[in-house]
Parts: C-alpha cells; sequence; structure tokens
C-alpha cells in the first residue's frame, strides 16, 4: 500500500514537471510568434479655404480663321509658305501667273486714255460752238450734237476707267496674302496647278492668340446661377483649364459670351471662354477639361489624395485614435485641391490619418504611428 501510494506521488510529481516544461515553451514560442506593430506614415486632418468650383467639357475654337480661295484664274507660279508656319497679316502665300492679266490691264488704260483724248477733243468742240450759235453761224441741232458728243466722251471714258479697276483689281488677285496674323495649315494645291474660284479652298490661317473654348452649361446650373445673382449675391466665375497631361493651364480665362437661347435638342446653353495662348499651347479642336473657380472660397477639410481608399460602400480614410488602433471611416468627397481633395463629410479638423503604408494595416489593427514631415 505504501508503495503504491509512493508510485502515485511520483507520477504526479513528473506530470507537474512536463506541465511546467510545456507551459514555459508555450509562452516563448508566443512571445516569438508576435509581430511588431506596423510603422505608418499618419497626418493630422486640416482645413484650408477652398474655392467652389464646377468641371465641363470644352472645346477650343480658333479666335479667327480664314479660309484662302483663288478669286482668279490661272496656273499657281508660288506657294511662298511652309506648311503648320506662323505667317503675318499681308504675307504673300499664293502667286498666280499674272500675265494675262496684266496684258488685260495695259489694254484697259489704253483704252481709259483714247476715251480721255475723245473727252477732251468733244469739249473743246463744244466750246468753239457755243459762241457762235448767238450770231447764227451754227444752227442750234448742231450745237445739241457737240453737246451730246462731249457726254458720250464723257460716258465711255467712265467705262473705260471701270475696265480698268477692274483689270487692276484682278492683277492684284493673283496674289494671294494673308489677311490676319495666325498659323496656316496644309496647302490642297502645288506649284503648276491650274486654280481658279472653282478649286475651293487652298489653304487656311487661324489666329491662335487668344484662343477660345466653348462648353455647355445645364438650363438647372444656368437658372441657379441667374438666381443667386437676382438675390444679388454676384459671384465671380474665373475660368480654368485641365489640360490632357492633367497639368494646369498657366493663364485664366474670362467669360465672353453666352449664347441667347437653349439648345432644345441638348437643354443646354453655350457659353464661350477666351483665354490667352501666347505659345500657342491650345489649338483649335482641342477638347479641354474648363473649370468655373468661384471666387468665394469656403474653409474646408482637405486630405491628401492618397489618403483616400474606395471599396463598394464608396472612399474611406483609415483613423488612428489615441490608441494608436486603426478605424475605417467612410467619407463624402469634394473638389480636388492640387494634391489634396476637400472631404465634405466624416472627418474632423485635428484628427489623425494615415497617408502611408495603408496597405500594410487592417481595421482595429494596432500601429505605429510615424507624423509626416511639413513639405518644405
Amino acid at each position: 500500500m505504501r508503495f503504491r501510494s509512493a508510485m502515485v506521488f511520483a507520477m504526479v510529481g513528473m506530470f507537474a514537471a512536463i506541465a511546467g516544461c510545456n507551459g514555459q515553451k508555450n509562452a516563448a514560442d508566443n512571445k516569438q510568434n508576435r509581430l511588431p506593430e506596423p510603422a505608418v506614415v499618419v497626418a493630422p486632418v486640416t482645413t484650408r479655404p477652398v474655392a467652389a468650383s464646377v468641371e465641363f467639357i470644352g472645346q477650343a475654337k480658333a479666335f479667327q480663321s480664314v479660309d484662302l480661295r483663288a478669286r482668279v484664274t490661272g496656273f499657281l507660279l508660288e506657294r511662298s509658305f511652309k506648311e503648320g508656319n506662323d505667317v503675318k497679316k499681308g504675307d504673300p502665300l499664293f502667286i498666280i501667273d499674272p500675265s494675262q492679266y496684266e496684258a488685260a490691264q495695259e489694254a484697259a488704260a489704253a483704252r481709259a486714255a483714247g476715251a480721255k483724248a475723245t473727252i477732251r477733243e468733244a469739249e473743246n468742240q463744244l466750246k468753239r460752238y457755243m459762241p457762235l450759235i448767238d450770231s447764227g453761224t451754227i444752227t442750234v441741232a448742231k450745237l445739241d450734237e457737240a453737246k451730246a458728243s462731249a457726254g458720250r466722251a464723257r460716258a465711255d471714258f467712265a467705262a473705260a476707267q471701270a475696265d480698268l479697276k477692274k483689270m487692276e483689281l484682278d492683277v492684284g488677285y493673283t496674289i494671294i496674302s494673308s489677311p490676319i496674323d495666325g498659323r496656316i495649315g496644309g496647302s490642297a494645291v502645288d506649284v503648276g496647278n491650274l486654280i481658279g474660284p472653282d478649286s475651293g479652298v487652298l489653304a487656311t490661317v487661324v489666329a491662335l492668340d487668344p484662343i477660345q473654348v466653348n462648353f455647355s452649361v445645364s438650363e438647372r446650373e444656368y437658372l441657379n446661377y441667374a438666381e443667386t445673382r437676382m438675390k444679388g449675391d454676384v459671384i465671380k466665375l474665373t475660368p480654368k483649364i485641365r489640360l490632357a497631361n492633367e497639368r494646369t493651364y498657366p493663364y485664366d480665362g474670362t467669360i465672353d459670351y453666352v449664347e441667347n437661347r437653349v439648345d432644345p435638342s441638348t437643354g443646354t446653353i453655350r457659353i464661350r471662354a477666351e483665354f490667352p495662348n501666347p505659345d500657342s499651347l491650345i489649338l483649335p479642336g482641342q477638347f479641354l477639361n474648363l473649370t468655373l473657380v468661384s471666387s468665394d472660397p469656403q474653409e474646408q477639410v482637405v486630405v491628401p489624395q492618397a489618403a483616400v481608399q474606395a471599396n463598394q460602400a464608396g472612399p474611406f480614410v483609415l483613423v488612428v485614435d489615441g490608441d494608436n488602433v486603426v478605424e475605417q471611416r467612410p467619407v463624402k468627397t469634394g473638389q480636388l485641391v492640387g494634391t489634396q481633395i476637400a472631404v465634405t463629410e466624416g472627418l474632423e479638423a485635428g484628427e489623425t490619418i494615415i497617408v502611408e503604408g495603408i496597405q500594410k494595416v487592417r481595421p482595429g489593427a494596432r500601429v505605429k504611428p510615424v507624423m509626416q514631415k511639413a513639405a518644405r
């Protein structure tokens, strides 16, 4: 009996020792498997003045556009421009063979000179007849005939002068010059071609500075703005352009035209803005993102764009509380402000959000926050 009791106590001691060893091993394993808290870059939520804006799709249009056409027929002797280059007002662009028109001009000049000589002769004859009528040397009929001859001579001279003017114009039309400063496009004809009024457009010159941008607003947007003005709250709207490479165009525009009717097919009103374009960066036909920015900015919460993520429920940010625990917070976003975005709902100024390392954490996890360095 004593021997059996001793055996029981020995076995209990052995199991206790084994259990103690296992407990120490599990504690060591748990300590070894526990991961360090991930480090994330955080930034405080701030506010800044944000001007209200609305964006439209616009299309650029040349301030002036001129189609060059031939007004006389002849062989093209010279094309004195390089396609796609800038031209000045008065620069000769196309030269048509003027020889036939110069010959016609010389003939018209000769006819005018002859008609002028005839006038002189008829008027001199009339002067000689006038004093003779009283003496009865010539009859009244003879005098009337002299007057008629002088009148016909003056009419013939006027017709000759008109012909000469036309021939001079035709000679001038053999040189087709640029009517404006601008940039010329491709030529539809080559040297040696026979061209004339039926040849269509030879080339087009467009003025690029300033440049116009047409866009359309809905009836509702127009009415909202009109009602605001009726209340006396005049808000200046400044047109700005965002280019296709996401850069902001360096020049602000002005609204210079609002259509006086609604397009019944689209229910929109066309508006035109004008922008300086000294470097010809914007070309006619280009589609642009045009933004109307209010002159009355309001204080709003803003966060870096990189801090805003999205899922099926919409945009959200990861907020770090006072215990360094991550919370997923749904938000409503507003307009872009450079590299930041306005948040209209879901955040308060002074809260802390994760801006870098978002992929390393999940809601409810504890993190090691590192404050983002202020940009210099």
